[in-house]
């Protein structure tokens, strides 16, 4: 029951009127540090596991090398660009033969090195990571944390990419799973854009691209092709300043419509005509008439 040990754990830490064993202590934030885990509270478990490092290590109890372990992983899914080996406690550690994999590990995760990291996940080194039970079961998280690390990086430059290019730099994962990544960024508001899925290309800021065509604006896009809007954008300017007052702005449908306009006045002008020549007509008709009699 996740929410019964928040209450004991929150319960325990506010205990006040005694001095508590370091090792007591330890246990208790690393059971903290696990429960923020399950409830996928990465930043705060990292901070937990810190915490109970720092009492196991007071304590002179090897168990903080595990605690180390924890606190590598969670800050790993924090995607924290802190190296939890950079501090005071944790550096002598660092190469513990125990901690080497973890250490390893970091050092390609934030260097977004995807091949290395994964190597090392495969390697004599990844299987002493994967002995550990608790570890073993957020290695989906992260390299699903890494990845996203990496194909953000990827995509940076360009406006247009195909998901193929993407999968290729994440280490040859399947496309599929580059557009879950994918939809998952455009679900949260990291990144704009939609994938098509057709073509198999992700076009980053479509709104944004289309306005700058329509406007006469050019895009940049990943295959080195720009937009075209700025010629017909002109044009279609130059055809709507001319037109009448609730005419179409396009250049083509301005054009047709100044005909339509132009053919109408002439119509109307014949009509008027037309009525002055019968009216003259019928008077005519009519005087002859009161001639004859």
């Amino acid at each position: 029951d996740n929410k019964k040990l928040r209450e004991v754990f929150d319960k325990a830490m506010r205990v006040q009127g005694g001095i508590p064993h370091p090792r007591t202590l330890a246990i208790i934030q690393e059971l903290g540090g696990k429960m923020h885990m399950q409830s996928r509270e990465f930043e705060k478990a990292a901070t937990t596991f810190f915490q109970a490092f720092k009492s196991y290590d007071e304590a002179g109890d090897r168990a903080r090398l595990r605690c180390l372990k924890y606190l590598v992983l969670s800050s790993m899914l924090h995607a924290s660009s802190i190296n939890p080996f950079d501090s005071q406690e944790a550096r002598p550690h660092r190469d513990d033969p125990e901690i080497q994999a973890m250490t390893n590990l970091v050092h390609a995760f934030q260097n977004n090195e995807i091949k290395k990291f994964e190597s090392i996940l495969r390697s004599s080194q990844g299987r002493t990571i994967k002995n550990d039970e608790f570890i073993a079961e957020y290695l989906s998280d992260l390299l699903r944390t890494i990845r996203t690390q990496v194909l953000i990086k990827v995509i940076g430059p360009y406006e247009r990419i195909s998901l193929k290019a993407i999968a290729r730099e994440l280490n040859g994962i399947p496309t599929g799973d580059v557009e879950s990544l994918l939809v998952a960024l455009i679900l949260d508001g990291r990144l704009k854009g939609r994938i098509d899925q057709v073509a198999g290309v992700l076009l980053k800021n479509p709104e944004a691209g289309s306005s700058a065509a329509a406007g006469g604006g050019t895009g940049t896009s990943a295959d080195g092709t720009g937009g075209a809007g700025g010629g017909a954008g002109a044009a279609a300017g130059s055809a709507s300043s001319s037109a009448p007052i609730g005419f179409g702005s396009s250049g083509a449908a301005a054009a047709i419509e100044m005909r339509n306009y132009d053919a109408i006045d002439a119509l109307a002008s014949a009509l008027e005509d037309l009525t002055t020549a019968v009216t003259s007509h019928s008077g005519m008709e009519k005087s002859s008439a009161l001639r004859v009699m």
